[in-house]
């Protein structure tokens, strides 16, 4: 038997939301800890310095007083003794929460504050050894780290003895710790009122977030019609009209594709259907054989006809993957303008159109792509013919200025409506299908010429007059 392996279970994600907060919330307090360190030490070094300048400024005043001119001249063991100094040397004390010793030159005790248990001359040894440093110092008598000072007794030229004073920095710990509550309510006060504003900051961050996740999620499942939430000017609302603007360029991308497939599918079927259906007849015996010249040259049109539309697909599929490039040279556009309309002389005269204006275009030449320029003339003189009323006119020019060169083509027909207007450039897009059913095409002329005259640089415009006319306009840098 094979082992059944374990499935592990799926473990719950934190959201994108949780881990904004959950860091800013860690950072807040990471931040408070952080201060109240350095806080401390600060407060510490600063605490310690200016214990030990009142130290220091303490064991000067009574050295002073010892060595006053004032006093009649007496032993040192003598003058220790005096109220006055006994009361001056435990003001001091108190004042300074310190002790204060008296050693003569031996380092024996003479004279110490109250409360003050150092006994044993040889603390008051180290003590009095002890450099005038502002960091604390181990002494064996007390239990923790002492600041010290101490002061040379001068009588005379002579040192007689030292004031040493000690200070334990454990009665530094109270007053730390009183410190440290206040700011431990003042940073409890301050999460209160961080805490929420964090949250509202990063919902405020995490909405529009969420809501790009949302639409993707939605345009992901083919629904195309969903659109952010814009709110204000920042860098989400930005980010929000890009996405909309995404959105809607994706969904006119899947209207035309499915436009595409469906104007597509109905130009093979339509030709395919003709050429079936009489093949079929000719087969069967449905058609004489009279006839069947007749119906093979209409089905030998329908296979021409899909043919173009093969060759058009192509072409537009080169130009939009970019494999046709521009191989630009010196044309001549008068002459290639002349070649287009002479290939359609037969239907011009067929339909009695005059063409005007044709014999007032001087020379004019232009580096461009030749192939494609000459569908450019082909696809609008073609549109402008197969759409001119019987006995109507077209009108052409072509004319050069600040470094252009402009065609004009102008149809008189039925004209065209604003709402074909706006559509008239798009792929496989026919006007008013119903009454030019009979006129083949495949709503690709256009779209390719647009196409191709950006290339080239320039632009192409369309204007009509319903009832009237129909006029195109494009422009191209003659260089």
């Amino acid at each position: 038997m094979g082992k059944t392996q374990a499935v592990k279970p799926n473990k719950k994600r934190l959201s994108l939301f949780t881990k904004y907060y959950i860091a800013i919330a860690a950072t807040v307090i990471a931040s408070l800890l952080v201060l109240g360190t350095i806080f401390s030490v600060f407060l510490y070094g600063y605490w310690q310095d200016k214990s030990f300048e009142s130290l220091e400024s303490a064991t000067e005043n009574i050295a002073a007083l010892l060595d006053s001119d004032s006093l009649v001249p007496q032993p040192l063991s003598v003058r220790v003794k005096t109220e006055t100094l006994i009361s001056s040397i435990n003001a001091y004390a108190k004042m300074n929460n310190c002790d204060v010793v008296i050693v003569d030159s031996n380092n024996t005790i003479v004279q110490k504050s109250e409360d003050c248990a150092i006994e044993d001359s040889e603390i008051a040894a180290d003590a009095a050894a002890a450099e005038n440093s502002r960091k604390a110092v181990e002494l064996h008598h007390y239990s923790g780290k002492v600041i010290v000072a101490n002061c040379p007794i001068i009588m005379g030229e002579s040192q007689v003895g030292r004031v040493i004073a000690l200070k334990e920095v454990n009665v530094f710990f109270p007053f730390i710790e009183d410190i440290l509550r206040m700011f431990l309510f003042s940073a409890l006060g301050s999460l209160v009122i961080s805490v929420p504003v964090a949250y509202y900051l990063v919902y405020r961050v995490y909405k529009p977030i969420s809501q790009l996740k949302h639409a993707t999620e939605k345009i992901g499942a083919g629904d195309y019609s969903f659109r952010v939430e814009i709110d204000g000017e920042n860098e989400f609302a930005y980010l929000g009209n890009a996405f909309n603007s995404m959105a809607r360029d994706l969904a006119a991308l899947e209207t035309s594709r499915r436009n595409f497939i469906a104007n597509i599918s109905h130009e093979l079927k339509t030709p395919m259907t003709t050429i079936g259906g009489y093949i079929d007849a000719m087969m069967d015996g449905t058609i004489d054989k009279d006839k069947q010249d007749h119906y093979l040259a209409i089905v030998s049109s329908e296979v021409k006809r899909l043919s173009r539309l093969v060759v058009a697909m192509l072409n537009l599929s080169k130009i939009e993957a970019g494999e046709r490039k521009l191989e630009k040279k010196n044309v001549n556009l008068t002459k290639m303008l002349v070649e287009v309309m002479i290939s359609f002389e037969q239907a011009i005269e067929s339909n009695h159109i005059e063409v005007l204006g044709l014999d007032k275009i001087g020379d004019i030449s232009a580096n461009v792509d030749r192939d494609m320029m000459y569908q450019v003339f082909y696809n609008l003189t073609d549109n402008a013919v197969k759409f001119t009323d019987p006995g109507g006119r077209i009108f052409v020019s072509l004319t050069t200025s600040s470094g252009k060169i402009g065609f004009r083509i102008v149809n008189e027909c039925s004209g065209i409506s604003k709402e074909d207007m706006a559509k008239i450039f798009e792929r496989f897009y026919k006007v008013d299908r119903s009454r030019n059913s009979d006129i083949q095409g495949f709503g690709l002329g256009l779209y390719i010429t647009k196409t191709i005259v950006t290339m080239h640089g320039g632009q192409i415009t369309a204007r009509s007059h319903e009832g009237s006319d129909c006029e195109f306009l494009f422009w191209i840098p003659a260089q």
